[in-house]
């Protein structure tokens, strides 16, 4: 069996079993009242936001492409790539915005990929500024605070490895090691970071990076007014200091496999952080379904349109990323 047919095996059954959890032990009568007292004209705020930080993620995204790359190449890349996360499994969807973009502007493919990986480099960057900013030390328990300590300094070690390879002189150390043993699968990886590192050489400027951080600060700050609405809209009270903390971790804990669309692990994630401060579980369910529904439907719904637009063909994508 492939590997990647047993991470997506695997990735449905973590989202089967952690679905299950946040259901465990609900009130589903408390949850239907919470529902139903929802506060309807806080309920498309969400959606703006969430509009508004995709459209942050195409413009640096842009910039971090150059080849005269327009801001609708990049959104209309981005929206395809988001909504092939959403109903294929493998998490294909970085591959295939690539893929989008370089059929849409005839760049390399490896290229445009490459650029993807970047992209999302910088987004990993500002989860992590945002977590050491609002990190809630006195409130969390220290089990919790521990393990939340572990996470952040896995992904930090990531990003730091990685700007690291922005230095020639590593970069080619690290090739050159992988190239010397002679296996398909390091002499592959050994080109990807090649790859990475030519990207980041050109646009490790100290004028372009803190574009680029101030872009994905603000990227990841709609993002956050997105969680603060939906929780509005249900009428749960969480101080706002405590939500891009909250909103940071969520979006670095789905990394682990789910089944498309992070469909039970979304629930889980976001039940068990606002659980840490004190909301119930039927509260914190319905603003967890709302808040993933406010991202779900309308990255399907564009990315779809533009698939359809841009003569895409899901088998092709499928088969760029291996699948």
């Amino acid at each position: 069996m492939k590997k990647h047919r047993l991470i997506t095996i695997a990735g449905f059954i973590i989202s089967i079993v952690l679905l299950y959890l946040s259901l465990r032990g609900i009130d589903y009568r408390q949850l239907a009242e919470t529902i139903k007292r929802a506060d309807i004209s806080f309920a498309f705020l969400p959606v703006l936001c969430i509009l508004i930080c995709v459209s942050l993620c195409s413009l640096r995204w842009m910039r971090v492409v150059g080849y005269n790359t327009r801001f609708p190449d990049a959104f209309m890349a981005l929206l395809i790539g988001l909504f092939i996360n959403n109903v294929l499994p493998a998490r294909i969807g970085e591959v295939a915005r690539g893929y989008a973009l370089s059929k849409r502007m005839s760049i390399p493919f490896t290229y445009a990929v490459s650029t993807v990986f970047i992209d999302r480099l910088f987004d990993l960057l500002g989860l992590l500024l945002i977590t050491f900013l609002f990190f809630p030390g006195q409130v969390l328990p220290a089990s919790v605070s521990k393990a939340l300590y572990v996470l952040v300094a896995i992904f930090a070690v990531c990003v730091i490895a990685l700007f690291a390879i922005s230095h020639e002189k590593i970069a080619l150390n690290v090739t050159g090691y992988f190239q010397k043993h002679r296996k398909p699968f390091l002499n592959k990886l050994a080109k990807r970071i090649f790859e990475i590192h030519e990207n980041l050489r050109r646009i490790r400027t100290p004028g372009k990076l803190i574009l680029f951080i101030v872009l994905t600060l603000a990227n990841w700050f709609s993002m956050v007014m997105a969680l603060y609405f939906s929780l509005k809209t249900f009428g749960v009270s969480l101080p706002f200091v405590y939500v891009p903390f909250v909103c940071a971790i969520l979006n670095m804990g789905l990394a682990v496999p789910s089944s498309p669309g992070y469909i039970g692990v979304y629930e889980f994630l976001l039940v068990s952080l606002l659980a840490i401060f004190g909301i119930p579980k039927y509260e914190s369910f319905a603003v967890a379904l709302f808040f993933h529904a406010s991202w779900y439907v309308p990255y399907n719904i564009l990315g779809f349109i533009f698939i359809i637009k841009q003569h895409l063909h899901i088998k092709d994508i499928k088969k760029m990323g291996g699948g």
